[in-house]
């Protein structure tokens, strides 16, 4: 694993590691984020939060500011404690480890390892209770990619069966009818556009990887899905929010208990793959 510290024009100092494949940034001075994951050279496939963008911010300091994080679910206020202390990292073996400071208001540590293979990204989250009580969560991983792209998100197929089968959670600010989404019988695709309303919705049982297309690259995001395990909102193992900058695909754990002292682990897969012009969906 190859590793570079370059400024960025937005995040700030970064930490760049790759593999001669893929590549993938890391803020350093605030975070947990992983701010960048292309090819080796190419175009970043993840949002960059413009420093003068007021959007997605709060009054008390936090900000997106883009690509991946780790969150905990149900979604609460807690969620939003500003971030922005620098983070620590160190190489344990094939492996890079991302230390955030603890949360002062969640009284948890968050680490995210990564671990390369080929033009594949092992993205390992773990989450460390720090509390003297139980803590009850999922492991939330929430990629926010970059706005133009097609999203497609397969559903599980069984044959037969009187009870139902799917599940679809949707937020009071959702439309159904929203233009920028095609529901069928195998799949939901989201074409982002830069539209005002804001479109979220969780999904009970996904079927395989979520794939983003955008240009001649394809984000495929691969994740665990338990049909006996119990999520939150409303059962969803999957979740995908689209506003006019950006699009975010997230994944969830099953629901849990950490004890105090004890760690909870979640692990994504996330690769990158050519698209050719006559295979986009988005061409469709």
């Amino acid at each position: 694993m190859k590793h570079t510290i370059q400024n960025h024009p937005i995040h700030g100092q970064m930490l760049f590691v790759d593999n001669g494949i893929i590549e993938a940034g890391i803020p350093l001075e605030f975070g947990l984020r992983i701010g960048h994951f292309s090819f080796c050279g190419g175009k970043n496939v993840f949002f960059e939060h413009p420093k003068d963008m007021t959007d997605f911010t709060t009054d008390e300091g936090w900000r997106l500011h883009g690509g991946h994080r780790l969150w905990l679910a149900p979604e609460s206020v807690k969620d939003y404690c500003p971030d922005n202390r620098p983070i620590a990292y160190r190489f344990e073996g094939d492996s890079l480890v991302l230390t955030q400071p603890e949360d002062p208001i969640l009284k948890i540590i968050k680490e995210i390892s990564l671990t390369f293979d080929g033009a594949k990204l092992q993205v390992k989250h773990r989450v460390t209770n720090t509390a003297d009580v139980p803590l009850e969560c999922s492991l939330w991983g929430i990629t926010t990619v970059a706005p133009g792209g097609t999203e497609i998100i397969n559903f599980q197929r069984r044959d037969g069966g009187y009870d139902p089968w799917h599940r679809i959670s949707m937020w009071d600010y959702t439309s159904l009818g929203d233009p920028r989404v095609t529901y069928t019988r195998d799949q939901i695709v989201i074409r982002h556009q830069p539209l005002e309303d804001r479109y979220k919705i969780g999904v009970g049982h996904p079927c395989g990887p979520v794939r983003y297309e955008n240009g001649d690259t394809v984000f495929v995001k691969h994740f665990p899905v338990y049909t006996d395990k119990l999520y939150p909102d409303a059962n969803v193992s999957f979740e995908t929010f689209c506003s006019k900058y950006m699009l975010e695909i997230e994944s969830l754990s099953p629901l849990g208990t950490i004890l105090p002292g004890d760690s909870m682990d979640y692990t994504e897969v996330w690769e990158l793959l050519h698209n050719s012009e006559n295979e986009r969906t988005d061409k469709l």
